[in-house]
């Protein structure tokens, strides 16, 4: 399930119920092509340059996670803010997604360095793929753009766990300039290269 990530500050109550949330960071061109929006408070701001220099465990994403809302909701007013109904807390959905039947393994395609979870390849370096398929569980970044050279540009985190003979993916951020785009358990792959 794709999710946008906005760092939304003040939530006003609108007429009916719902929230409105400001949408800070860049700029979004477009609507995202999901209606599930990832809310973060305003005071966590700073994991995102965490994150970008390779400095945010497991514990510190879990912890993170814990204070976020996982909501359905539109962008209105030129984008600029998120009105959402009902919020979820993420780290709950993903702890009960991590018990559940995980979708069809992935293979790993080492020409290209990537997943083909849909149309489009999904990055992950060979050192990283390796240090999914040895560690029970860990978040890491999984890669970042050659070209621009920086997390906070172009990359890809990922939070993985053992489950028997595969590695699934519990959690991935992929990072374009600022504009993350968030999936909850999107796929899984051996825990052994063939």
């Amino acid at each position: 399930m794709p999710t946008s990530s906005p760092w939304p500050g003040a939530a006003p109550p609108q007429p009916g119920g719902g929230r409105l949330y400001v949408v800070a960071g860049p700029i979004l061109e477009q609507p995202p092509a999901s209606p599930y929006f990832i809310l973060a408070a305003e005071e966590d701001g700073d994991f995102a340059a965490q994150l970008y220099r390779g400095r945010v465990t497991l514990p510190e994403l879990r912890a993170f996670l814990s204070r976020c809302r996982i909501t359905r909701g539109a962008l209105v007013d030129d984008q600029q803010y998120v009105a959402t109904d009902e919020e979820v807390p993420v780290l709950a959905v993903l702890d009960d997604w991590c018990e559940r039947p995980g979708p069809p393994p992935l293979p790993y395609l080492d020409d290209i360095g990537a997943f083909m979870p849909a149309s489009a390849p999904l990055y992950v370096t060979a050192e990283a793929h390796a240090a999914a398929q040895r560690e029970p569980e860990q978040f890491s970044t999984a890669w970042v753009c050659d070209e621009c050279g920086e997390a906070e540009d172009a990359g890809v985190f990922f939070w993985t766990a053992h489950r028997g003979p595969l590695v699934r993916v519990c959690f991935l951020i992929h990072n374009d300039a600022g504009v993350w785009t968030c999936r909850l358990h999107p796929f899984e792959f051996a825990k052994e290269t063939a």
